[in-house]
């Protein structure tokens, strides 16, 4: 169940998300489209590491928390990443 608390941690996660889009959409070259992935590894690995304390945000399912965090970080990056790259 998303709740106030569990909303605020998806934002969050899109908004470090959209920072890092943001700063790989303007150090990495735009035919390495490619290595746009490597840039989230280490924010995975992070969520990874937290997941245990994030967990109990959303009533303590590991599953959900994992998903709804992982989408918000890759929607955010891509959204920053796309819109930095269009302009």
């Amino acid at each position: 169940m998303i709740n106030l608390r569990s909303g605020i941690a998806i934002v969050a996660a899109a908004a470090l998300g959209a920072v890092a889009g943001a700063m790989a959409a303007t150090m990495l070259p735009s035919n390495k489209f490619a290595w746009t992935g490597f840039v989230l590894v280490p924010l995975f690995l992070l969520l990874e590491v937290l997941l245990k304390h994030l967990a109990a945000l959303f009533g303590g399912d590991r599953n959900v928390a994992r998903l709804m965090l992982a989408a918000a970080l890759v929607a955010g990056f891509y959204g920053a990443w796309f819109g930095i790259r269009s302009l």
